[in-house]
């Protein structure tokens, strides 16, 4: 018997009875909500069906007024008009919003009457004497207030009822919908193990070459695949770390003899070969230096991180570069918060904000401004500048390795963006282009809110 039950609803702790369990707690929600929404569609119902029927009277009323006759051509003396039995009660208002015939609401002062007939030709409102009231106006500016014993129904429950049962379809389509969201929920608890995988992968990094994934609690199923990745990430951790070993003793030992050829090259009388080749030289240096931080923000990890202040960081740089921008006709100013904490790497955190100035400085035109906003939440900068701004089909590539947007002002081998955003990503973030309103551009650097 209980080998049976085991093989309807499952093992404990198995997905099969994890389905179960919840779709039978899908079906009791089901039947709960269905009884309550049951109670509450019968209660709006009635309430409808009552303000039908008081409108059709009062309609009916206006239909019989006859302004040439006496009492408006209506029976004044009978108990529908005066009395306070009957289903029904009728008072019929002048423009002047008094009685003509009937005395409803005759007792109260023109304001508090006044108001009430408002609240009436909207709804139903409740009258002295416990007796639901509605009002509709005529075309001669008349009123007829129509009401009733609010106890008093127009319709048996019993044929509310029926017709609340010729509902239940959508109800049975809710019921499907609850239910497929159980089994989705189910699903979703299916895959927590996956879930943690997945979080684990985020700390696999080239900065944490250390870090795996845990097979601890996953199924049997998965713990074979847990193996089979981390040994990918063995071999994958190895061949990128030659790689990136190559590019940094590649830069580094090209800079020596760049040096001694800048030595020989200022050795030389001056002339205009000479300036160009000190130009020339001073490009290959600055792409072996961005290179290096390339490499750099590459390898970071997260022991290499600290508390930082962003508004320090642009301040610093600030300085440095408002002089050459002076030089080159251009300004350079920062605004927003005065005090962004973040945790970083403070190093590559200035030299991607110093590639983003860079940058903007090199596609403004003279006589422009570049802004660096500090923004709190979440941490991070926005460089803007009034240059000719970025097509939208340029907006993702541009921070691709060795991708140049057009015509690079400062002759780059488009490495800088890569940087910003190899930066970025070391720190959890995230950097992007938008449009500056007015045109130009807004260079956008992101961290993880502490």
């Amino acid at each position: 018997m209980r080998v049976g039950i085991r093989q309807v609803v499952g093992q404990r702790g198995s997905l099969l009875r994890r389905l179960v369990i919840n779709i039978s707690l899908a079906m009791v929600v089901c039947v709960l909500l269905a009884s309550a929404i049951m109670s509450f569609e019968f209660y709006e119902h009635l309430q409808e069906r009552t303000e039908g029927e008081l409108r059709r009277e009062a309609t009916e009323i206006l239909a019989q007024l006859d302004p040439e006759a006496e009492d408006l051509g209506l029976p004044a003396g009978s108990i529908r008009f005066t009395g306070a039995g009957g289903v029904f009660r009728y008072t019929v208002f002048d423009r002047d919003l008094r009685p003509v015939v009937g005395s409803e609401m005759a007792e109260l002062a023109m304001a508090e009457r006044r108001a009430l007939l408002q609240k009436a030709q909207q709804g139903t409102v409740l009258l002295e004497g416990g007796r639901l009231g509605l009002a509709v106006k005529g075309p001669d500016e008349r009123l007829v207030l129509v009401s009733r014993l609010s106890s008093q129904g127009s319709h048996s429950q019993l044929i509310t009822l029926l017709d609340e049962l010729g509902e239940q379809v959508s109800w049975v389509i809710v019921g499907i919908i609850i239910v497929l969201t159980a089994a989705i929920a189910t699903a979703r608890r299916a895959q927590e193990p996956l879930r943690a995988a997945v979080a684990q992968l985020r700390n696999v990094a080239p900065g944490a070459p250390d870090k795996r994934l845990s097979a601890e609690g996953m199924p049997g199923e998965i713990r074979p695949l847990i193996d089979n990745v981390n040994r990918a990430f063995d071999r994958l951790e190895l061949g990128y770390q030659a790689q990136r070993d190559f590019s940094s003793n590649v830069a580094h030992e090209v800079r020596t003899p760049l040096a001694v050829l800048r030595s020989s090259i200022e050795g030389l009388e001056d002339g205009p070969q000479r300036s160009v080749l000190l130009e020339d030289l001073s490009g290959l240096d600055r792409m072996f230096a961005q290179l290096i931080d390339l490499a750099r923000a590459d390898a970071a990890g997260e022991t290499a991180m600290g508390e930082v202040d962003l508004y320090k960081i642009a301040l610093d740089l600030a300085r440095e570069k408002s002089i050459p921008a002076l030089r080159s006709k251009r300004s350079l100013a920062i605004s927003g918060a005065e005090h962004v904490p973040a945790r970083g790497h403070a190093g590559l955190l200035s030299v991607a904000l110093g590639n983003l100035v860079r940058n903007a400085l090199g596609h403004a035109p003279v006589g422009g401004e570049v802004e660096i906003e500090l923004c709190a939440n979440p941490p991070g900068w926005r460089v803007s500048d009034t240059g000719p701004g970025v097509p939208d089909d340029l907006k993702e590539v541009l921070f691709d390795r060795f991708q140049r947007g057009g015509a690079s002002a400062d002759g780059g081998a488009g490495i800088g963006l890569a940087i910003v955003r190899a930066v970025a990503e070391a720190h959890g973030g995230r950097c992007r282009i938008e449009d500056r309103p007015g045109g130009g551009a807004v260079f956008v650097f992101e961290l993880p809110t502490a």
